[in-house]
């Protein structure tokens, strides 16, 4: 016959234990939510936000696990003392990746970049989609996804094009030596200040001859624009100056060589 008063005071613990996790695992659920809240309004970058949100549910799991043990009675301390084991037994086998790793966590917190940013990195670029604990992912301007390393990226030198506001638009035009320079510039200056998108701030285009080449004066010409329009401002340049330099008769000079032969008559 079962004594169900000796069945009762045997799953107590185990109830206890239960009650613990499910409990345990609401109230994270709702925490979890509240935090991912929190720092949506603070505007966090999506992809430390992603890894703070893991990283609480995970720690905070780990404790409500480890506390419905100890109610029931087991001892966590051997249980924390063979995680550490583990812990240290697979650091060692995966070194490569925890320094990927690594890099992330560094990458999140003090970033030099956030998803969205166009960046340059080694032979690659493209625009931040996320960053993961191993990898940083950017899509290129033609639609493909390259996967980058964080232990490979933290130690790169690393050109990010768009967490300025404004940028700079640098070209060089060149013409002959036999163009009026100065009649030059003035058109240069001109087309440039008619095009609606170059700003006036921090500073007002620049036109001046930079250098002399074997073949061609080179005139650079520098102005400002937000860093959404660079290209279009770039390309605009690019077409509307040589336009106005071709209609007014100055053409664009191509490599030349001037060869002088001497006829000496031999006697």
């Amino acid at each position: 016959m079962f004594n169900w008063e000796n069945i009762w005071n045997m799953s107590k613990p185990f109830l206890r234990m239960v009650l613990i996790i499910l409990i345990g695992h609401f109230i994270i659920v709702y925490l979890v939510k509240m935090l991912r809240k929190m720092l949506e309004k603070s505007k966090t970058d999506v992809s430390l936000a992603g890894f703070l949100v893991k990283a609480v549910n995970i720690t905070l799991h780990i404790l409500v696990v480890l506390t419905a043990l100890n109610a029931i009675g087991v001892s966590t301390t051997g249980i924390l003392a063979a995680l550490s084991a583990a812990v240290v037994a697979v650091a060692v086998a995966l070194k490569d990746s925890l320094g990927n790793v690594a890099g992330g966590i560094l990458l999140l917190i003090s970033p030099s970049f956030s998803s969205g940013d166009y960046i340059a990195v080694g032979g690659d670029e493209g625009t931040v989609l996320r960053v993961d604990l191993l990898h940083t992912t950017l899509r290129t301007v033609d639609n493909k996804i390259v996967s980058i390393p964080n232990g490979v990226l933290i130690n790169s030198h690393i050109t990010n094009y768009t967490r300025e506001s404004e940028r700079r638009v640098d070209i060089t035009f060149s013409v002959s030596y036999e163009t009026d320079a100065e009649k030059a510039k003035e058109l240069i200056r001109d087309t440039i200040l008619k095009h609606p998108l170059v700003l006036s701030e921090p500073d007002a285009p620049m036109v001046r001859v930079m250098k002399y080449s074997e073949s061609s004066v080179d005139i650079v010409t520098r102005s400002w624009c937000n860093t959404s329009d660079y290209w279009t401002v770039y390309f605009d340049l690019m077409e509307s100056v040589r336009d106005v330099l071709e209609q007014n008769g100055i053409g664009i000079p191509y490599n030349q060589l001037d060869v002088h032969i001497i006829d000496n008559e031999t006697k």
